[in-house]
């Protein structure tokens, strides 16, 4: 028989709600919250071991879900779970797991031939359904620059829609970016509102790096002067920018639509 737990004074509830709320947390103790049974399952399937598992036996049956033997599996009543739920809809089911930093020297460096610099964004729900897209568009690697932002942050992983397990993600100082993009071979597209080429004008015919920057000051100055071309999508109204995330998604699909969606 499961655990089960009915005090919110429980120190496995709080711990848990702590590792939600607190990006020192996570980093202090190395492990982050997953929400959502898609989510979890997204993420087991991508290699991460779920460490606990609190479910709420009125909403979820916890029997229908593949495990690992070793995931601790604690019930949880409705008062209980409706404080360690941070949606608005639920699936009854939040996991704690630890974090995974990749590093670029374990990516089979070999297959990537789209990647995308997220520079210095800072709202999660952005990152989050950039991630998503980047699943969509098949990206090879993401690479985070500037990190306005704790990718682990569970508004990541919701707006991500479990995306975020199926990406390959590695946090890089500008310059070493840099360096491991051209010693690739790669061009460089930075997007900027001063750029003078629209996004579909350029022949994207070898490898490509798109840079997204931050959502009130674009890309950084660093990355101005070193992309090999900037580049922005035209405005036809009174907005003189798109949301990042839909911007990103854009310059994404245009790559994989020169090859005729098949890189």
């Amino acid at each position: 028989m499961n655990k089960k737990i009915t005090s919110l004074d429980n120190k496995e509830i709080k711990d848990l709600i702590k590792l939600s709320n607190k990006s020192k947390i996570r980093r202090e103790s190395g492990f982050f919250v997953i929400e959502g049974q898609r989510e979890l399952e997204m993420a087991i399937n991508n290699g991460y071991e779920i460490d606990k598992i609190f479910y709420n036996e009125n909403i979820v049956d916890i029997n229908q879900i593949d495990f690992n033997p070793n995931t601790k599996i604690i019930a949880v009543n409705n008062d209980v779970y409706s404080k360690i739920s941070f949606r608005n809809s639920t699936e009854g089911i939040v996991g704690i797991t630890q974090i995974k930093k990749n590093s670029i020297t374990e990516i089979n460096q070999k297959k990537i031939n789209l990647v995308l610099i997220l520079d210095g964004i800072e709202k999660p729900g952005n990152i989050g359904a950039i991630l998503r897209s980047c699943d969509a568009a098949n990206v090879d690697l993401v690479i985070l620059t500037n990190e306005k932002c704790d990718i682990y942050n569970p508004n990541v992983i919701r707006s991500s829609v479990g995306t975020f397990f199926s990406n390959k993600i590695v946090s890089m100082e500008n310059e070493s970016a840099l360096n491991f993009l051209k010693n690739k071979g790669f061009k460089i597209y930075g997007t900027s509102l001063n750029a003078s080429k629209k996004y579909n004008s350029i022949s994207y015919n070898c490898s490509t790096a798109i840079i997204s920057g931050s959502e009130n000051n674009g890309i950084s100055e660093f990355w101005s002067k070193n992309s090999d071309e900037l580049i922005k999508i035209p405005m036809l109204g009174m907005a003189d920018s798109l949301n990042v995330s839909v911007s990103s998604a854009i310059c994404l699909f245009e790559v994989n639509r020169q090859f005729k969606f098949n890189r």
